[in-house]
């Protein structure tokens, strides 16, 4: 089974048996989390990507500009957030270690609903995959294989993920038995049992895509022709350290970058059309006053910028930085906030926007005063990465603050390479600016708050396959 990497939160309350009171204090939620997801939709600026669905979950609440994942990798990222801890605390740098392994008596965010008596149920990838789900967090699961003969046949050879190299593939069918379209159907079957039970309810929908292989039916590629799809000039990199060019995918050979563009725009879209089905089901149910509803992907991804990256597990914007979005009960409408958050936020903020207490060793923190986007006062965002120096068999930790301005990662405490890139004039972070005299400021000021930050636990570092010496296993 694979699991699906789109998360949203609705907060779901049951409207005809819960007064208008009791439903603001314990509203439903809905949980959407995408695997994959960058910024690449029209609500964050890219005007060639299809994602009107995503786009009006925007505008009925708020957007968060700038959120960032804590780790840019599956397994970690899911693990942080859906427990409140941040890596160096749960120590899971790899695919493979369950957040109830590392964190056996962590209050999860689901589990924290079902202890709060609600109903809680998940399908698709909301935890890694259905072997890691944690069960203690149920009262129902799944994420069957997908029953579309090309998907599965892409996923179980591993296509564009085998091999490294990125790969799309058009479904000849109408993608109703991919697992994502089955596990949305799952999702909706709940909302409108659970809306006529006198219960508040959790409900976690996890989409596979735009995680690799892109599979998609041909309808959603024909949204895009190769040879319409844009792809700007790049500045030309300087002073960027070795250390920080890598990904995931890093030693494999390059995809066509306009073919690999549009497989995975093609599958934004794809994932969008079934998010479309929930909203629509919201509209339908009337959930809107009574359901908070939170999307996010769970980390960023590279496509083909920066001289070749591909995928994620690097610390540069395109690999951390996430779209998230809250609407529904309690949450004003139209609203941008554009100071850097983490997913970490996520668990405190809805325990609060559903009339909870503070829950002790979350690390995150309570966004509701942010809410209305006038108070921008907000730490920054951090986030961490192991790269594997190959010529050495060494992991380098790559520690990183984003502040509103600017972006500051040392690796291996600087030994390794320091970089500091201003947000005004680099967005896309090309020109290392840690040794310009005029930006000293920034340096002392992230070196700071790193050096007073919490040493990562120690534990396995996920290493890119291709870079891994013979007769070393990847994970």
């Amino acid at each position: 089974m694979k699991a699906i990497q789109v998360f949203v939160f609705i907060t779901l309350f049951s409207i005809p048996v819960y007064s208008q009171e009791l439903s603001k204090k314990t509203p439903n939620i809905l949980f959407i989390v995408v695997d994959d997801l960058n910024t690449s939709l029209g609500c964050y600026g890219n005007k060639e990507v299809f994602s009107p669905n995503i786009d009006r979950l925007a505008a009925k609440g708020v957007r968060f500009d700038r959120a960032y994942c804590q780790y840019p990798l599956c397994n970690p990222s899911r693990a942080s957030f859906l427990s409140g801890r941040r890596p160096e605390t749960t120590g899971i740098y790899v695919l493979n270690v369950s957040a109830r392994a590392a964190l056996p008596n962590a209050v999860m965010l689901p589990q924290y609903f079902k202890n709060k008596g609600y109903f809680t149920a998940g399908a698709g990838k909301v935890f890694h995959n259905a072997k890691m789900s944690d069960a203690t967090s149920w009262d129902f699961y799944e994420d069957n294989p997908s029953q579309d003969s090309e998907e599965k046949s892409a996923v179980e050879t591993r296509q564009g993920g085998g091999d490294g190299k990125p790969s799309s593939l058009a479904l000849s069918s109408d993608g109703s038995k991919t697992r994502d379209a089955m596990n949305t159907q799952t999702i909706l079957s709940f909302l409108r049992e659970k809306t006529k039970e006198n219960k508040p309810f959790f409900l976690a929908a996890g989409f596979h895509k735009p995680h690799l292989p892109w599979t998609a039916p041909k309808r959603f590629f024909d949204l895009y022709s190769k040879d319409k799809i844009s792809i700007s000039t790049e500045p030309k990199m300087s002073n960027v350290p070795l250390m920080a060019l890598q990904t995931e995918l890093s030693g494999f050979s390059q995809p066509d970058r306009k073919e690999a563009i549009q497989g995975y725009y093609a599958c934004i879209s794809f994932t969008d059309s079934k998010i479309g089905l929930l909203l629509d089901e919201m509209d339908k149910l009337s959930l809107w006053e009574n359901t908070i509803v939170v999307l996010v992907g769970d980390n960023g991804f590279h496509l083909g910028d920066h001289d070749g990256l591909w995928a994620k597990l690097s610390q540069f914007d395109a690999s951390t930085h996430v779209p998230m979005i809250m609407a529904g009960a309690g949450i004003p409408k139209g609203k941008v906030v554009n100071s850097p958050v983490e997913l970490l936020d996520i668990y405190p903020t809805l325990v609060a926007l559903s009339g909870g207490s503070t829950q002790p060793n979350l690390d995150g923190k309570n966004l509701v005063p942010f809410l209305s986007g006038k108070n921008q006062a907000i730490p920054p965002a951090k986030s961490m990465v192991f790269h594997y120096d190959s010529t050495q068999n060494v992991d380098v930790l790559g520690r990183t603050i984003i502040d509103k301005q600017w972006r500051y990662t040392e690796w291996d405490g600087g030994k390794r390479g320091t970089e500091l890139y201003i947000h005004k004039n680099d967005p896309k972070e090309y020109i290392n600016q840690v040794n310009d005299q005029k930006t000293q400021k920034f340096v002392v000021k992230g070196k700071s708050i790193l050096t007073n930050s919490q040493v990562p636990k120690a534990g396995e570092a996920n290493r890119p396959r291709a870079l891994l010496k013979s007769g070393m296993k990847s994970n």
